[in-house]
């Protein structure tokens, strides 16, 4: 899903001359779709097979990169339909995160879920490395709709994997309405203090942290002037952060000290932030970027199991969702840093970012220490 982001930003780049307030905006408008369908998505994933969940949202997907790879081969993509993709774009990721999150607690259950999490995150890692490499290159060599090529047979491959799977998980059986779920879900959020801290940390985190994500198209194209394969090189860098921490995560088992490492790789990940802001060489930035990733997904893996085991089993999916919500923060964090490095430059933004999220690592760590992942769910 990174290297999609990262054409797609690409592509805006092509289409408006390189503004990168366009490329914010896509972001944005990517945000919104998944912040509205947040909520929606996890009370589909409650009442719904993850597994069945997960075969629709991929074979849309293949879709929509299908008709991009067509479209921008015969130049038909101008910037209001790259937009509007950017909205559904959005609305799938909202559903891919929470089925996908909660189809492995359906796998492993609660006692395994930070290494199951990790070994999951760890099988799309060869793709944001290798496949970052390739689709960069396919840009230099024949063109954006290359990359998007790419990415479709990728995502129609895995359609036959998935159906391999036959695990069937926990649903909830109700008369209740879609809608009436999704309410329920939002009640429970608000009323659930470690979800509510969980949440708050995690808006933060995205809004300043995995925003610089889809900054990297504009720190390639515009800072480091390194083309298309340069930029595919920060993304190879991105997924050997992501392989490294979710390798050690999975290989180390289970913590029962779950909130400590969320703080100390938020921590990490604001300090590497401002390197990558502040450095100028490919090599440095490649390894940069990969610390940043590393400590990112440490993070990211610890928070979303947490936001499970710390909710009733009915309920599940839609703690996952809001995970989802405050992922759609990336999107929109990424908006902010575009229109304003637009004016001060998106170096100076990866700058201040990072140092809030350091600041809100220190902020945040009491109200973090004192969540007990037994004390409130309900195992089921």
């Amino acid at each position: 899903m990174n290297v999609r982001l990262a054409v797609t930003g690409w592509l805006v780049l092509e289409i408006t001359d390189d503004s990168e307030a366009w490329v914010g905006v896509s972001a944005f408008i990517l945000g919104l779709g998944q912040l509205l369908f947040s909520i929606v998505a996890g009370a589909i994933v409650d009442r719904f097979q993850r597994r069945t969940v997960m075969l629709f949202e991929t074979a849309t997907s293949v879709v929509v990169s299908g008709g991009l790879a067509v479209g921008t081969y015969y130049g038909a993509v101008d910037l209001w339909l790259a937009l509007t993709l950017s909205f559904v774009i959005g609305c799938q990721r909202a559903v891919r995160f929470t089925a996908a999150n909660r189809f492995v607690y359906d796998l492993v259950g609660p006692r395994q879920l930070v290494n199951g999490v990790a070994l999951w995150r760890l099988s799309s890692t060869p793709m944001m490395i290798f496949g970052s490499l390739l689709a960069g290159a396919l840009i230099d060599w024949e063109g954006i709709w290359a990359a998007y090529a790419f990415m479709t047979v990728g995502l129609a491959i895995s359609l036959p994997f998935l159906l391999a799977v036959n695990v069937r998980g926990q649903v909830e059986r109700t008369a209740i309405t879609l809608l009436d779920q999704t309410i329920e879900g939002v009640r429970f959020a608000a009323s659930h203090r470690p979800i509510r801290v969980l949440f708050s940390v995690s808006i933060v985190m995205e809004t300043l942290g995995f925003a610089f994500l889809i900054m990297i198209p504009i720190m390639a194209k515009n800072i480091l002037e390194v083309g298309g394969t340069g930029m595919g090189f920060l993304q190879a860098g991105v997924g050997s952060g992501m392989f490294a921490a979710s390798l050690l995560m999975a290989a180390r088992g289970d913590t029962r000290n779950k909130p400590r490492v969320i703080f100390w790789a938020a921590l990490g990940a604001g300090l590497a932030l401002v390197g990558f802001a502040l450095s100028r060489s490919l090599v440095l930035s490649f390894f940069l970027a990969a610390s940043a990733m590393a400590f990112l997904n440490a993070y990211d893996l610890t928070l979303g199991a947490l936001m499970q085991l710390v909710s009733p089993a009915n309920m599940r999916g839609r703690a996952v969702s809001l995970h989802s919500l405050a992922i759609s923060f990336t999107s929109l964090g990424a908006f902010a840093m575009g229109v304003t490095g637009a004016v001060v430059g998106v170096p100076l933004v990866l700058v201040v970012a990072g140092g809030g999220i350091v600041a809100n690592a220190l902020w945040r760590r009491s109200a973090l220490a004192g969540i007990d992942e037994h004390a409130d769910a309900e195992r089921g």
